[in-house]
């Protein structure tokens, strides 16, 4: 009997410091809208979508700290009359740290507000090209080029990549509901850090001196604490 009530009462405790606990964590998933903005290098939006894990640490009823991995794509359109459209993909792994503020608006239910920095690094992506097909002279003739074709977003040109650089950072500002455990968020990032790389060699050539595209996006998402 004794032992009976000596592992109850373990259990309670371990049930009771896992609910005081300060850290939590919490899978989300959501999809929106990215574009490039900078100088030469505004696009159309396109669809985008955003995976993570998150963790918080909380501080009080009101502030906490909050970081997570998200596996996230980001890119834009561009489409031109005389040269064709450029659909860019980007994939990255994402770092926030973000500080957070939290108010009760009814019952079970608070507002959140996050804001701070955030880090990725490129993993992947396609960017597709479907050019207008031209004639250019040369000292033999003319050749055609244009067509529709797929080339890697990171890499180096010389290696038949598109170019763009794997780095990326920049500020993130979030607002959300969250009620019980679930959390309805919109999460937008602004990207501070030129991505263009190898395409601004390319942009000079063709006349644009000042090439600078950065990220921008906007993502609804749902998430679930546990």
């Amino acid at each position: 009997m004794k032992k009976i009530a000596l592992t109850l009462s373990f259990i309670l405790f371990v049930f009771v410091a896992n609910a005081q606990s300060p850290v939590s964590f919490q899978a989300k998933a959501g999809v929106g809208v990215s574009s490039l903005w900078g100088k030469n290098a505004d696009s159309n939006a396109k669809f985008a979508y955003k995976l993570g894990v998150s963790m918080e640490y909380t501080f009080n009823n009101t502030w906490a700290l909050q970081t997570a991995l998200n596996f996230a794509s980001k890119g834009g359109e561009d489409k031109e009359d005389q040269i064709g459209t450029v659909t860019m993909n980007e994939l990255y792994l994402e770092l926030p740290i973000l500080a957070a503020a939290r108010f009760n608006i009814g019952t079970n239910t608070k507002l959140i507000i996050n804001a701070g920095p955030y880090i990725a690094c490129g993993v992947g992506g396609k960017t597709k090209l479907d050019l207008i097909e031209k004639n250019i002279p040369t000292s033999t003739g003319y050749i055609t080029i244009g067509g529709k074709f797929d080339v890697d977003t990171f890499g180096k040109i010389s290696d038949g990549n598109l170019g763009c650089n794997r780095f990326d950072a920049g500020a993130c500002l979030g607002i959300g509901i969250e009620y019980q455990k679930f959390v309805f968020a919109l999460d937008n990032q602004l990207g501070l850090v030129n991505i263009g790389g190898d395409l601004g060699d390319i942009a000079k050539y063709l006349g644009d001196e000042s090439f600078s595209p950065k990220n921008i996006s906007s993502v609804l998402t749902i998430g679930y604490k546990f």
